[in-house]
Parts: C-alpha cells; structure tokens; sequence
C-alpha cells in the first residue's frame, strides 16, 4: 500500500494505491492561506473495514500540523473522527 500526495490548482488530495490501483482518496481545499475544508472521503469497498480511511485522515492531520494549517471538516467521515477525539483539536478550524 502507498500513499501518495498530489496538489495542483484542480486537485488537493491523498491516496492511497495498491499497486496500480487507486483504492482510496481525502481531498481537502484552501478556504484561506492557513484553513483548509477536508471535504471528501472515499475507500474502495473491497477494501474497507482495515483502517484505510483513518490513515488518510492523519496523513492530511499531518500535513495541517507540519504547514501550521487549521481544519474543518465538511467531509462527513471526517467530522465524526475529529469528534471522537481531542487528538485533533489543536488543528480545527
């Protein structure tokens, strides 16, 4: 499994591939110079109930914490992660 990032003017996301296949994504978007939405989350089904999801959640939690970003989560998967946990809170938005 291999996480990839990939940031262009059409596109802010991680993603996950197995092999040459693309089996997850979280995108996110600039609302401001340091607030990103976290706006979608997607895990093929097949490959789903192995902690996918949460993995791309901290890989973008990273990148928030490394660039001194704030999050929100419009992304309903993700709401329910950062409301779980306080673990995140030092990066909402």
């Amino acid at each position: 499994m291999e996480l990839k990032h990939d940031t262009s003017k059409q596109s802010n996301r991680f993603y996950l591939l197995d092999g040459e296949k693309e089996i997850g994504e979280i995108t996110y978007s600039y609302i401001s110079e340091k607030l990103i939405d976290i706006n979608h989350t997607e895990i093929n089904p097949n490959y789903r109930g192995q902690n996918l999801g949460q993995k791309l959640v901290d890989a973008i939690v990273n990148l928030a914490r490394e660039h001194n970003l704030k999050a929100k989560a419009s992304c309903p998967y993700v709401a329910n992660v950062f409301d779980k946990t306080a673990q995140y809170d030092d990066i909402k938005g």
